[in-house]
Formats: C-alpha cells, structure tokens, sequence
C-alpha cells in the first residue's frame, strides 16, 4: 500500500489560499490606529472589548511615588525624565523617548449593541496610569475584569494580577490583588486566561521547569482570589519555544495560544484539544488556516462563544492590529494537519489490556469521535486485538472498553499524531480488574499546595469514583496518601493522611457509607521514582485507590 503526505482539513480538503470559510474582518479605524493594539478581551455577552493600546500619547499620566503624583507637580521635562527612569527600572532601558515605550499601555474599552464597537472609552486612573495596564481576562461578574500586574495606592507595582472592578461606566475602583500560590516568573512577559466559570486558570510564564522561553501551566481556584500552585501543562503543549497569550473555550476542551509557526520566522496561532481530566495530556497543536495565520506575528486570540467570533492580533498591516473571523466552533472548523493518507481508512490495532497485569483480555470496544454525543460503533475484541478502521483519523478519537468484572473509563487518542510517529499504532485500552489489590485508575487529584483541601479541577474525578462505588454496591476501597521527599518527614504523613481524608469525607459526603472506605498515609515513603527533579517529585504527590473487598 503507498502512503502519500497530505494536508488534510478537519471536515474538508484543504485548498491553497485562504480558507472559504473564514471572512476576516479588521476591525474599525477607532480601534485599530497607526499605534499598537494588543490583547483582545471580550465580555461574555459579546458586546464590550477591552484592549489594550500601546506608546500612544494620550497616555493616563498618573505616576504616583511614595504618593506623589509627579504628572501634577513637575514639570513636562522632569516628569519625562522620572517616566524615562520608571521605564528603565522595568526594562526598557535604552528608550529615549517614554512616551512611545512598550511599557507605555493603556486599557480602552469599546462597545456596541450591534457589534461594530463604534462606542470608545479610555478610562483614567485607577484603572489606567502611566505603569503598564492591560486586560487578560473577564470574570462572572460583568463589572470584574483581571488586569496584569499588582498595584499600591503609594503608586507601587509588582509582579503578578489584580481585579479591577467598575463602580459606574467610567468609574473604577482602585484594583484588588489576585494571589496564586507559588507564583514567580523568571521572564517580565506573562498573560492568563479564566475558563467561563472561572475555576480554572490558563497561564503563559516562565518558570525553572519550562522547556524553552514562556510555557503554558494551569492553575485551579482555591477561594475567591486565590488560585493554586501552577502546574506544567506538559511537553505536547509547550515546547522550546514561546507558548504565549493562551485562551480556553467555554467548555474547556480547546485551548487557543500562540507559538512560533513551523517556518520558524513568526508566531502563529495554534488550537489544541484536552484529552483527559488531567490537563496536562493534550492532543498536538494545530496551527489555524489562513487567513487567520499570514506569515507575520498571530498572537491573543480570544473565541467569543455568544457571538462566534475569534478575535486575535496581527501585525501583518505593520503595526499590531485586532481582526476577527466568525469561527462558530472548534471542532466544525478546517485546521491544516499533516498526516497520512492511504486510499482507504487508515487502520489502527485496538487491544483492551487488564491495568493490573497489562495481559490483552476479552470485551467489547466502543468507540466515536470527541464533540459527538454516544459511539460510531461498538466491536467484540478478543485476546488478539482487532483492527479498527478511522475514517476521520484527525479528529480526536474516544475509546471505552466494556468487559465483564472490569471498571473502564473512556480515553482519548490523537490518531493523526500517532499515524504520523508510528506505521502500524497500537492502542491500548485499559480496564481495572474488579479484584482486591487492584488499583481504580483516576486522573490526578489536586490540593491546595500544602493543604487537605482538593481543588474544584479535581470534583470531575471524584464523582466518577462515586459513581463507580455507586454501581457496585459491595465494593470497597482504600485510599493511600503519597508526598514527595519535600520536608519533614512527620509533616509529610499527616499531609498525606489528612489528603486521604478528605477524599474519604468527599465521597462520603456525596452517599457512600463510611465503612466501605479505609484510609493509609504513606508519606514519602513509597515514591515512584528517586525524586530528582520537579517533574518527578509531582508525581510522587499522588492518592491511589486500592480495592479491598468485592
């Protein structure tokens, strides 16, 4: 059989050329100007964008210190010098003129009934001064938005992200701190991005575990303004190169960033799909299609659910621009993917492998397409695997085993990445043996750093243990707390037996009976691996459920 390299689209073959399917749209003259605008944000009902504008000289000019604001008592000439040192101290050293500094950003707000945004606001101090000022992120509070960098009313500033909320339409109140735990950021560039509900948070940092320049680490809500620790979102996602400006859809499935393109001369921007609970195991980045991409810089896309539009950046015009395309939804849209194509289907070999002794066993295999309701087929497979045709095998497959005595869970596989590193892919699925010693795999379950307290990214997981215990009324279970080697020895057991604990008290919560749960702290004491490095220890701070009567 010949095998011939395409480019294939998601619904359809791709044509040179801009895609048909996009009309891209660069938005009016009182947004774009012969300035830099940047960082797209759009409210949830699709009629306000924030956005940021860069060197302009009608700056707000408020530079406080030590409570003085040096734009009411100096003069021009001294205060540009006082601008010119702050600016330094930031970075931008070699700027003789602060007014057309990078680090010269504003917020502007526009608006519109019917989605022109003719209706401009640029909104003075507290929101805007002379520090750098920009929008990431809205919250679920209409009159809440997430800004970059902490602020003090004695006109001090310092890394990280604050709330900033509107008293009236062109009154701000003074911005509120927003702590995450464990943050620092090894680089001045940073930005985040909030899931609709704002559980969940997406940022581009980086940190001493990142594989190259910015990477993209998650971060879970903890309490009103905090949010834990960042966790690498892993080496699909992030590579040696600048992971910036990410964005996660509405359903938290897909995930929109910007990366240097595979010419390797600009950044482009890149969709990928999360293929488990864990958000660290993503399927590979596909670059979007022109006209979204051009050959210049694509960065801060921004995917308005309510109105269908993909906001992002481009300097193709020259300077930094905002366009929009109607993009509707993810997964309906072509993305240039390479892989490759025989006349038929490509085939994969499926195998469902016991999770204890990893032996091939005898079930059934349903199996479908991610974003369709229920399977495309359901097949017998036996000890020697089977042979299933993908007729679409860049679109991200789902995978259930069903097999007497077993507890499955349903997994994801990017196919078109395996097709691409391997000729003949095998694929194994999973089940747990419903047997005492047996091990009920979940996907991580995540704590507030330090604490017993799980973190919401985390209750997905726990309902299906629930449900698992639900289903099988005599089944019981331990739970095992692990840490890594971090610490006093005697912290790290009652750390990880508190852990243990609390999921026990969640389940129990939830209608399991008491009885049917027991709990063990181990500490540091059973580690997976020696330990060595931050990647490693993370997956010593694990909780294993351990069957013990069926």
């Amino acid at each position: 059989m010949i095998y011939i390299p395409v480019l294939i689209a998601v619904l359809s073959l791709l044509c040179p050329g801009p895609n048909p399917m996009y009309t891209l749209e660069k938005l009016s003259g009182q947004i774009n100007t012969k300035y830099d605008e940047i960082n797209p944000v759009v409210s949830l009902d699709g009629k306000t964008i924030y956005f940021t504008r860069v060197g302009h000289p009608s700056f707000d000019k408020t530079l406080k210190v030590d409570q003085e604001d040096y734009s009411k008592t100096l003069g021009f000439n001294s205060y540009i010098e006082r601008l010119k040192d702050v600016y330094a101290q930031l970075g931008d050293g070699n700027n003789t003129d602060p007014i057309s500094s990078a680090f010269n950003q504003d917020i502007w707000i526009a608006t519109s009934e019917h989605g022109n945004f003719d209706q401009i606001i640029h909104p003075s101090y507290p929101l805007n001064s002379a520090l750098p000022n920009s929008v990431c992120a809205v919250t679920t509070d209409p009159n809440m938005i997430i800004i970059v960098n902490q602020f003090y009313k004695d006109g001090g500033m310092q890394k990280g992200f604050s709330f900033a909320k509107m008293s009236d339409w062109h009154s701000w109140r003074f911005p509120e701190p927003l702590f995450i735990y464990d943050y620092y950021n090894l680089e001045a560039g940073v930005n985040l991005t909030l899931s609709k509900d704002n559980e969940v948070m997406v940022l581009s940092m980086q940190r001493h575990n990142s594989l190259g320049e910015n990477d993209l680490y998650v971060s879970f809500r903890v309490h009103t303004t905090l949010w834990s620790a960042p966790l690498h979102m892993g080496d699909v996602i992030n590579s040696i190169d600048n992971e910036i400006t990410p964005f996660l859809s509405d359903d938290k499935r897909f995930i929109f960033f910007s990366s240097k393109s595979q010419a390797g001369t600009d950044q482009d921007v890149y969709v990928s799909e999360r293929l488990d609970d864990s958000w660290t195991e993503w399927s590979t980045p596909r670059a979007l299609p022109t006209p979204i991409n051009s050959g210049s810089d694509e960065a801060q896309p921004f995917l308005n659910q309510k109105s269908g539009y993909l906001y992002f950046t481009s300097t193709r015009d020259g300077s930094s621009d905002i366009f929009r395309v109607n993009f509707e939804k993810p997964e309906s849209q072509p993305v240039a993917i390479p892989i490759v194509k025989t006349a038929e289907a490509p085939q994969v070999k499926c195998l469902i492998v016991d999770g204890k002794t990893g032996n091939p066993i005898i079930g059934s295999l349903q199996y479908g397409y991610a974003g369709e309701d229920g399977f495309h087929d359901t097949k017998a497979v036996d000890t020697r695997g089977i042979q299933l045709p993908i007729d679409d095998p860049q679109k991200i497959v789902r995978f259930k085993a069903k097999a007497k005595g077993y507890i499955t869970r349903e997994i994801r596989i990017d196919v078109a990445a395996l097709l691409l590193k391997e000729k003949n892919p095998v694929i194994l699925v999973p089940a747990d043996p419903l047997v005492p010693d047996a091990k009920i795999s979940l996907a991580p379950i995540y704590f507030l750093r330090g604490k017993d307290k799980i973190l919401s990214g985390s209750f997905a997981e726990l309902d299906r243990l629930f449900s698992i215990m639900k289903q099988h009324p005599s089944l019981q279970i331990k739970i095992e707390g692990h840490t890594d080697n971090v610490g006093d020895e005697f912290a790290l057991f009652m750390l990880s037996d508190k852990r243990a604990s609390a999921i026990k008290k969640y389940l129990v919560t939830s209608g399991i009976q008491a009885y049917r749960i027991k709990t063990k702290a181990f500490g540091p004491r059973k580690p997976l691996n020696d330990n060595s490095s931050e990647e490693l220890r993370s997956m010593n701070r694990r909780v294993d459920v351990i069957i013990t009567k069926v």
